[in-house]
């Protein structure tokens, strides 16, 4: 009988934890819309630097994978209560993706359709500072001949 009680007791405890937060993955760079439960009155994400959040409206969200790693976000009703803890796990996208490894310098390239260098949380330094370097320098430009500026 105690073997029972444990048991029941033990699964009460897990559905609690389930319910009290739901585990999402997202994929780096990628968005997914999430619609939640409860109007939302403010939202607390772990870090930041792993994933993000974008707020549609007060049911409405789109999650943002930012780099591969563990975060959670909370999300706070009118009161101020907590009514949602989702815990995001953030992978990096694998298909399409090859990484080379030279020594213990590694460099991750894109092989949508031709292998590129691509930005990647992980790889060596100076070929993600140049990559990223040619990114910012790409859409900096773009954002200059949107308003209007002269192409160099």
């Amino acid at each position: 009988m105690r073997r029972i009680i444990a048991a029941a007791g033990m699964l009460i405890a897990s559905t609690q934890t389930a319910q009290a937060a739901d585990q999402i993955w997202l994929t780096m760079d990628q968005v997914r819309p999430y619609q939640l439960e409860h109007p939302a009155q403010s939202i607390v994400v772990g870090n930041p630097a792993i994933a993000d959040v974008t707020v549609r409206d007060n049911t409405n969200v789109l999650l943002f994978g930012k780099a591969p790693g563990l975060t959670n976000i909370y999300i706070f009703d009118e009161r101020g209560e907590a009514v949602k803890n989702l815990i995001i796990r953030v992978r990096t996208p694998s298909a399409d993706m090859l990484t080379v490894h030279r020594g213990a310098a590694r460099t991750t390239y894109n092989c949508t359709t031709n292998c590129e260098a691509t930005i990647t949380v992980g790889d060596e330094n100076t070929t993600f500072n140049d990559i990223a370097t040619q990114v910012q320098n790409k859409y900096s430009q773009a954002a200059s001949l949107a308003q209007g500026g002269d192409e160099e």
